[in-house]
């Protein structure tokens, strides 16, 4: 199935594993999702991003992302736009 990241807009096939091309970041060397999904908070607001490996690098995240530096991707999908987590 074709998914798109939603910071950039790239579009992939989900079921095709790619290798992470950030070595240096530490993640894992075997081929992977092409997408990943973080939490993303606005006060008690949650949000789930999925973003694809450029993104994912350029975020950095720890655990999870500030609606702030979610932002500072300039995504195509404001923090608003973003699915809610749902309840666990």
């Amino acid at each position: 199935m074709r998914k798109r990241c939603l910071a950039c807009g790239v579009e992939k096939d989900d079921s095709v594993k790619e290798v992470y091309p950030y070595p240096d970041d530490g993640l894992i060397d075997d081929p992977i999702d092409p997408f990943m999904m973080i939490d993303c908070q606005r006060e008690r607001d949650w949000r789930v991003v999925t973003v694809c490996h450029e993104c994912f690098h350029r975020l950095q995240p720890d655990q999870w992302i500030s609606d702030l530096c979610w932002k500072s991707l300039n995504p195509l999908r404001s923090f608003e736009e973003l699915p809610k987590m749902k309840d666990t």
